[in-house]
């Protein structure tokens, strides 16, 4: 039965194409051949290219009065033919104004694709990709673009080729650079250098500028663009999508871009040869307000290059990590802002919590850990060190974070370690951390905590004042021998810390913990001893670009006063405009003719004031 059917099928179609004359019309290839192409759902914003169904009369005009048979179905009268049409339904090209087309085709709104819905209009598509904080944190970088604009010859793509060089070579970073040479040749190919083509080039360069940097590509655009407004859409659309975006101006007076000339264009201007040439006969509207000016007439290549270069350093774009610190400032180690102090609003809930806890007492050491721990100076760590981080520590000098989570290790070193599991992938980030910072405790200290059917510890002074809660204790064996030999080297007894070490329990407690309030230790120094972030704030207030620490354990003498003035003239002479200074003088154990602590302090405190 189907072998009927299909065979009743052929006949029928053998019969029509009888009828028909057996061919269907062939495309029009002849300025006077007929079109019989019916296009439905012609978008009314744009220009109509008219199609005749009617038979071709020779002519070039026609009549319609009232109902024509040989207009299209829809249609009870046939449009009147245009004078861009020879009304055989084509269009002269030379007469169409393709910019005014174009900008009519980009004004139709809503966009007839819509990437993301989860998006609003314009706005970042994280919603439906990979979030930019996972993927910049994963290639250790974040994306940008940076649009150099200026006259031709002014050094656009010879500074981009010196700054992607080293970025690339000497940091690996992922760089990518755009300009007329190589987007013409394939994206632009099309365009001219009438007005509205030199907007179409900036506006789809733009576009891929976007989609390169949102990617994570630092991207490095070289292009004339000498319309004012063209390259603030640019702008917008970066901010749209929450992506720097940074105009450099390339500020280069034209008599000095004639000597240059690298390419004999300005002498094909003087020549008459060219007409139309930007910043000669075409206009150039410069940047009002440009992140950076480049008179590259002024400055060496490698010079222009190194300006771009801090820029991008002190912004944060050569690190993945969101940036925590004050420009110029390195982000903390592992990419987080440790400040473990307990909330104002809850330090009364903490306290009373810790009176129903089983009590740790610690030494005035521990307490010395506790506020380096507390305050963020250990950082990432917040807590005293659980067995495997202690493990890291002796055996690689560091330890192995993931602060974004993106190999599924965040935390890790707030989890009980468990030598029978492992992730299938390590964290990505390495951190130094070469000195063990632990906990210890006796064995009846172990037995209390054990039995106590709580999961959390106080931690009390010498003087028995709860200072900290200790939260999810892990106890395992202090290894002394192993921590002093992989730490110093050497076992000696007369060196303090080695003893304090092999005088200390035999079993070590691991766990974050809360401070319950600040440490002081009321000798009259405690206004110098800042936290991390304190110290942060500070270098933000004063306007600091980049900070120089100087940290001894010896009274400032002529030679450190050299040495901390000289710093800060060299820094300047690298291109920093406010280097601050930083004393840092080292407390802790000294020799019995050391100069007391509180006497180079107060010595410190003269250099400050001395500026």
């Amino acid at each position: 039965m189907p072998m009927c059917v299909g065979v009743c099928v052929l006949l029928a179609i053998v019969y029509v194409l009888s009828r028909t004359g057996g061919a269907t019309p062939p495309l029009p290839t002849d300025p006077n051949a007929t079109s019989n192409k019916v296009v439905t759902g012609i978008r009314t914003d744009l220009p109509t290219v008219i199609t005749d169904s009617h038979t071709d009369t020779g002519t070039d005009t026609h009549t319609d009065t009232g109902t024509n048979p040989s207009c299209p179905p829809a249609m009870t009268t046939c449009p009147t033919c245009p004078a861009t049409t020879n009304c055989k339904g084509f269009v002269d090209p030379a007469t169409i104004d393709m910019g005014t087309l174009r900008a009519q085709a980009l004004k139709s709104t809503p966009p007839h694709i819509i990437e993301c819905s989860a998006a609003s209009a314009n706005a970042s598509q994280d919603a439906c990709h990979l979030p930019s904080k996972t993927r910049y944190a994963a290639l250790g970088q974040k994306g940008a673009t940076l649009w150099m604009t200026g006259c031709s010859g002014a050094g656009k793509t010879t500074i981009a080729t010196a700054l992607e060089d080293r970025l690339v070579k000497a940091y690996g970073k992922h760089v990518y650079r755009l300009d007329g040479d190589n987007l013409r040749t394939g994206l632009n190919r099309d365009l001219t250098f009438s007005e509205a083509d030199r907007a179409e080039s900036v506006r789809r360069t733009g576009e891929m500028a976007t989609l390169f940097a949102d990617s994570g590509v630092i991207t490095l655009v070289g292009l004339i663009s000498p319309y004012r407004g063209d390259r603030d859409e640019v702008r917008k659309r970066h901010e749209q999508q929450g992506i720097p975006f940074y105009e450099i101006f390339l500020d280069v007076p034209v008599d000095e871009l004639k000597k240059r000339d690298p390419k004999g264009q300005y002498a094909r201007v003087e020549s008459g040869e060219l007409k139309h040439f930007t910043c000669i006969d075409d206009p150039y509207e410069e940047p009002l307000s440009p992140e950076i000016i480049l008179k590259t007439h002024e400055l060496e290549i490698e010079e222009s290059a190194d300006l771009l270069f801090k820029m991008l350093e002190r912004d944060g774009i050569l690190e993945g990590a969101p940036k925590l610190s004050p420009p110029g400032l390195p982000n903390p180690d592992g990419d987080e802002v440790v400040d473990l102090h307990v909330p104002d609003h809850l330090k009364m809930q903490r306290k009373k919590e810790a009176e129903t806890l089983t009590k740790v007492l610690i030494s005035d050491i521990d307490l010395n850990w506790l506020q380096v721990i507390g305050e963020g100076w250990a950082s990432p760590l917040k807590g005293f060190m659980r067995e495997g981080t202690l493990l890291e520590t002796l055996h690689f000098n560091s330890i192995l974070v993931d602060p974004f989570n993106v190999t599924g290790n965040a935390n890790r070193h707030e989890m009980r370690t468990d030598f029978n599991n492992f992730r299938e992938h390590q964290p990505p980030q390495r951190v130094s951390m070469s000195v063990p910072i632990t906990l210890s405790c006796t064995s009846f200290t172990k037995g209390n905590i054990e039995s106590s059917g709580k999961r959390d510890v106080a931690l009390v002074t010498q003087m028995g004042e709860t200072v900290a809660i200790l939260r999810d204790p892990e106890i395992y064996v202090n290894r002394k021998e192993e921590i002093v030999t992989r730490m110093f080297g050497a076992i000696d007894m007369d060196h303090p810390y080695i003893h304090h070490i092999y005088t200390g329990g035999d079993y070590l407690i691991g766990g974050e913990i809360e401070l319950l309030d600040r440490i002081r230790y009321n000798d009259g120094l405690d206004k110098w001893r800042k936290t991390a972030t304190e110290l942060m704030e500070e270098f933000q207030q004063k306007g600091a670009d980049t900070v120089y620490a100087f940290q001894t354990r010896n009274p400032t003498h002529a030679g450190h006063a050299y040495l901390m003035r000289s710093a800060g003239e060299d820094l300047k002479k690298q291109g920093y405009k406010n280097p601050v200074l930083w004393l840092s003088p080292l407390g802790g154990w000294t020799k019995s003719d050391d100069v007391p602590l509180d006497v180079r302090v107060k010595q410190h405190e003269e250099v400050l004031e001395a500026g």
